[in-house]
């Protein structure tokens, strides 16, 4: 009886990892009388674990807490495990939540707390068919989460970003990757938490923001949103009358997303992978190619652990919103190096049309003048001013005069030609003279 006893309790504590419990039936039934009782131990006290977290069901909204308080299962793979969470426990999950990053698929969020270790925390994502754990970050390995408005949406939505911290890498040596998800304002109906009580009015963005400031509050930070005293756009949204915007669209290369201008920093997204610029990492922010309509945004900044400074321009930047983007800029005390030499070139000629051909054709004149060579416009300019120098050297020679010898030979030749021409004319002119004489002397006789 006392065998059916522990062989029972080590199978209902390990059911879910069926190589481990056969694992230790071989062991208990090898070492019968030593280990037996061992194991039989080790299973109560994990039974005795999950029900001290287990409540009687009562309404439903009770039974969604219940289950929400269970560990996650662990996959045979041990996959789903969390990097130092010994003793875990679901403290919120929400489930299919559309993910951007780092999978575009529904997957369910979870945070997870260390029962032996209240500091430690961690969020998993969690394959709704599968029940395995595809990521997890924990919160040591947090940099920073925003909670950002979806910008050009009929119905209010927000992304949570999540990125994680420099260097941050998973168990086996892999970086972490950042997370966006996107979340609705309307009834939470999907979402649970063990550590918050539901309130009349609560959307999925209300009941998520106090989660996510729970785990990050250890470490003295919280989410961080846009607000109206850091940055608001000037641009009216067509699709929410009245509301105020807190983006900017811009384009990095080829890539169109939005910039957020937020208490720690400057946010672009959405698109994978996205970018924060905190201040301490900022060199300066300047402006070029400043036009009737656009700008463009340049932020000098270190990446990560690096010292280096790089260059990241943000292209076609509404100019209505020029003015709250320089005053966010000034007030933070950001470099605003417009004129520096090195961008000199790029904001030479800005505003001025290019010449026309005689045709009208704008574009023509463009390409003919060398517009698509590749060339930027500095190395442009230094080309067009050392073609200036030698054009001018050349007419220099053409018209400095001769050589040495050449004008002596010249004028030689000229005045040979002249002599000899004055002295034909001269003999000819004898030689008829001497005629006519001779004609007037046979007459006489």
């Amino acid at each position: 009886m006392a065998q059916q006893q522990w062989a029972s309790d080590i199978h209902n504590a390990f059911q879910h990892d069926q190589t481990l419990d056969n694992r230790i039936h071989q062991f208990a039934q090898r070492y019968q009388g030593q280990l037996d009782g061992l194991f039989g131990d080790i299973a109560k006290y994990v039974l005795s674990r999950e029900s001290a977290h287990t409540a009687p069901s009562g309404t439903s909204k009770k039974r969604k807490l219940d289950d929400a308080s269970q560990p996650a299962q662990a996959a045979p793979n041990g996959s789903s495990r969390s990097v130092g969470i010994s003793n875990p426990v679901t403290t919120f999950e929400c489930k299919n939540v559309s993910f951007q990053i780092p999978a575009r698929k529904k997957l369910k969020l979870q945070l997870v707390a260390d029962q032996a270790a209240s500091r430690k925390r961690e969020i998993r994502l969690i394959d709704p068919k599968t029940e395995s754990t595809e990521h997890t970050l924990s919160n040591a390995q947090i940099d920073q989460i925003f909670c950002l408005p979806v910008p050009e949406k009929q119905q209010r939505q927000w992304n949570f970003c999540v990125f994680p911290a420099p260097g941050a890498a998973t168990e086996d040596g892999t970086p972490c990757e950042q997370m966006v998800f996107t979340l609705n304002e309307t009834k939470p109906d999907d979402a649970t938490s063990s550590t918050r009580a539901a309130v009349e009015g609560d959307t999925y963005v209300t009941v998520t923001e106090p989660e996510f400031d729970q785990l990050l509050q250890v470490y003295g930070k919280s989410i961080v949103k846009p607000t109206d005293t850091e940055f608001a756009s000037s641009i009216p949204q067509a699709h929410r009358k009245g509301e105020k915007a807190y983006h900017v669209k811009a384009h990095k290369g080829t890539k169109e997303g939005y910039l957020f201008f937020l208490p720690n920093g400057i946010v672009f997204g959405f698109k994978k992978p996205l970018s924060f610029f905190p201040f301490s990492a900022i060199e300066s922010v300047s402006y070029t190619s400043v036009l009737q309509r656009t700008f463009n945004l340049v932020i000098a900044a270190t990446e990560g652990n690096s010292t280096e400074v790089k260059e990241v321009e943000f292209s076609m930047l509404d100019q209505a919103d020029f003015a709250g983007i320089d005053e966010y800029v000034k007030r933070h005390g950001l470099n605003d190096a417009s004129m520096a030499a090195d961008r000199k070139a790029k904001a030479y000629n800005v505003n001025k049309e290019p010449k026309s051909e005689p045709n009208g054709d704008a574009a023509g004149a463009l390409q003919a003048n060398g517009g698509d060579d590749g060339l930027t416009e500095l190395q442009r300019a230094e080309q067009q001013l050392q073609d200036d120098e030698d054009e001018e050297e050349e007419d220099y020679e053409a018209s400095g005069g001769e050589s040495d010898g050449e004008g002596e030979d010249s004028d030689d030749e000229d005045g040979k030609g002249g002599e000899y021409a004055e002295y034909e004319e001269g003999e000819e002119v004898e030689e008829y003279d001497e005629e006519v004489e001779h004609d007037e002397d046979v007459q006489d006789e």
